[in-house]
C-alpha cells in the first residue's frame, strides 16, 4: 500500500477490509496472524526491515497459509 514492497500485518488487514472487502475473512483475526506468522518465518530475509513485514517472496506463503 505505502509502495516499499513489504507488507505489513496492518496492511494485510486493510486490504482484507478496504480491497478484498470481505468481512468474514476480515473477522478471522487468529487466523490471519497465524498465517502472517508463518509467512515472516519461512524464510530469513536480508531486508533491512526484518521479519518485521512480509516480502514479495513471501507473500504466496501467506496466502497459502491463509487458505
Amino acid at each position: 500500500m505505502n509502495g516499499n514492497r513489504y507488507v505489513s500485518l496492518a496492511e494485510i488487514e486493510k486490504g482484507l477490509r478496504d480491497v478484498i472487502q470481505n468481512d468474514t475473512l476480515f473477522k478471522a483475526k487468529p487466523a490471519i496472524m497465524r498465517a502472517f506468522q508463518s509467512a515472516k518465518n519461512h524464510s530469513k530475509g536480508t531486508s533491512k526491515y526484518g521479519d518485521d513485514y512480509i516480502e514479495k517472496r513471501e507473500f504466496r506463503t501467506f496466502l497459502v497459509a491463509l487458505r
